[in-house]
């Protein structure tokens, strides 16, 4: 990813911002160690001194708005945090946009743009980088590959390209599987007279669709959305194959131990 991710940090514009360290996974009080813009212009954004009332630029909120910098209404800014449990930094871009009033209220819009008016819209995990999710390696090659590249694409926020690259590796599992159709639904379908459980069957084809309503119909998923459907193609890929293996080793083992049982070994 150049691997980025949504977050939740409560309080990100205060000293101790609060929230789930991607580090430790812990829900843990943060140190503001720096913020500063960083597009469209570099530009620091030190913290004003200790008081209550230190607003965004640390400046009083009592001050003439003359006097205040004037912001981009589009920028992003970034912030470095020590996480206080373990000590580790995490660094985040907040990214701000227009603040514009809901409604048909057009002075009050006119007003909104004339003001500049804008306000956080996204905050993502830049470091550390989150790992892209990866199947068992008993899955094939081609299956395990497809479905990396579309983690990586999902963490990128490009969720139409992770819901074709699911279809793709569900497409090379039936491939790999030897099943017949007309079409991937009926390629899907056809699982189950390889032994697969209809409700296995019934997950993979939820992958087929989601790509299928992505790239035809051009509907938008949400990244949660997306990444159930991974979470499906994963537990398949463990019915499928992994557990399966693991059922082989175990018998092996016993006739092992039976063998030498015989033997007197």
């Amino acid at each position: 990813m150049r691997e980025r991710s949504r977050v939740t940090i409560e309080n990100i514009d205060t000293r101790t911002p609060t929230g789930e360290c991607p580090n430790c996974k812990l829900n843990v009080a943060f140190d503001h160690v720096s913020r500063r813009d960083v597009w469209p212009a570099l530009k620091d954004r030190p913290f004003g001194a200790a008081r209550s009332s230190a607003d965004f630029n640390g400046t009083s909120p009592s001050a003439s708005p003359d006097t205040r910098p004037k912001d981009d209404v589009f920028r992003v800014v970034e912030h470095i945090l020590a996480c206080q449990s373990c000590k580790k930094t995490a660094v985040v871009h907040q990214h701000w946009g227009p603040d514009l009033p809901t409604g048909d209220d057009h002075d009050a819009i006119a007003t909104a743009i004339k003001q500049r008016a804008s306000k956080p819209r996204l905050l993502l995990l830049v470091h550390p980088r989150r790992s892209a999710q990866t199947l068992d390696p008993t899955a094939p090659q081609e299956v395990r590959d497809l479905f990396s590249e579309g983690t990586r694409c999902q963490e990128a926020g490009a969720l139409r390209a992770a819901a074709a690259m699911y279809r793709a590796a569900v497409e090379e599992l039936c491939k790999d599987r030897g099943t017949t159709g007309r079409n991937l639904k009926e390629k899907i379908a056809d699982l189950t007279n390889k032994g697969v459980p209809a409700d296995v069957v019934r997950d993979l084809d939820e992958a087929r669709t989601l790509g299928n309503w992505s790239l035809h119909d051009g509907l938008a998923f949400s990244y949660e959305e997306v990444d159930d459907v991974a979470s499906l193609i994963q537990e398949a890929v463990f019915i499928v194959y992994v557990q399966p293996e693991q059922r082989a080793a175990l018998r092996a083992a016993r006739q092992q131990r039976r063998d030498r049982a015989r033997t007197g070994a």
